[in-house]
């Protein structure tokens, strides 16, 4: 996968949702979008699962593999990653976790 974005595409039965950035959602809805995605991953943070990520979608365009089994590597390259979409927004979730922490603490406190 080098050079520019791929432009040629085939569609997902099924998006996969990723968190970008400060609790955005992307949809990675086909083939391309999985593609020009992992060019665009930090070559610092490319381990094995980016590896197998880019050789599915690579087989998946010869036609070697198929676009479900290549969606399934790109969703553990995702979840190795820590950036397959939970549904949680973080800003939420950060903010209901403080309030269980000041509960928890007024819970515990000795009373006079």
């Amino acid at each position: 996968m080098s050079g520019g974005l791929v432009r040629s595409d085939m569609p997902l039965r099924r998006p996969v949702a990723i968190a970008v950035g400060a609790g955005f959602k992307r949809e990675i809805a086909s083939l391309a979008a999985m593609e020009n995605f992992l060019m665009e991953w930090p070559p610092a943070m490319r381990g094995e699962c980016y590896v197998a990520a880019v050789q599915a979608c690579e087989a998946a365009r010869t036609g070697e593999m198929k676009l479900a089994e290549t969606r399934q590597a790109f969703l553990s390259f995702a979840e190795k990653a820590g950036i397959l979409w939970t549904g949680i927004d973080p800003v939420t979730a950060l903010r209901e976790a403080k309030i269980r922490r000041v509960r928890a603490r007024r819970e515990n406190r000795p009373r006079p």
